[in-house]
């Protein structure tokens, strides 16, 4: 019997983060989001099918730039008979971004990675049906903007 840990097939080996809008390698100094489409809603589509957003500092300058001005709600319940998009739907009185009620689906976005301080280092927010849209042809246009 050996000391050493094993190389079998727990020793998962990531490859490193690359920005998802420019594909540059990814230092600690990063945003990333994560989208849960609530029952009826859609991830925009300049978010990944897996929701995942992972920008580098110039990437982000602009998402950061709007997300400050977002208003966060508390952390979705989430269960057994309950997915977390559902969880941002039981939580979303108002639209974080336009801050009208979320009478119809919502799609909720959570912060867990931030570059600097002008955001939380963990935050939920719920964007409502009408938002949505406006959020995936922002990024959209920020991606234009990389690609350029």
């Amino acid at each position: 019997m050996s000391s050493e840990p094993s190389q079998g097939s727990t020793g998962d080996v990531s490859a490193p983060l690359s920005c998802t809008f420019c594909d540059c390698q990814l230092t600690e100094q990063l945003l990333a989001l994560q989208s849960y489409p609530g029952a009826e809603a859609t991830l925009p589509t300049a978010i990944p099918d897996h929701g995942g957003l992972t920008l580098c500092p110039d990437c982000a300058s602009e998402v950061v730039e709007l997300i400050t001005s977002w208003h966060r709600h508390g952390q979705p319940p989430v269960g057994d008979d309950r997915s977390i998009g559902e969880g941002y739907r039981a939580i979303a009185s108002t639209c974080s971004f336009c801050t009208n009620s979320c009478d119809g689906p919502v799609l909720g976005v959570e912060l867990y990675r931030r570059i600097g301080d002008e955001l939380p280092a963990y935050a939920n927010y719920t964007l409502c049906e009408n938002c949505q849209p406006v959020f995936g042809e922002f990024l959209e246009n920020v991606r234009g903007q990389t690609e350029n």
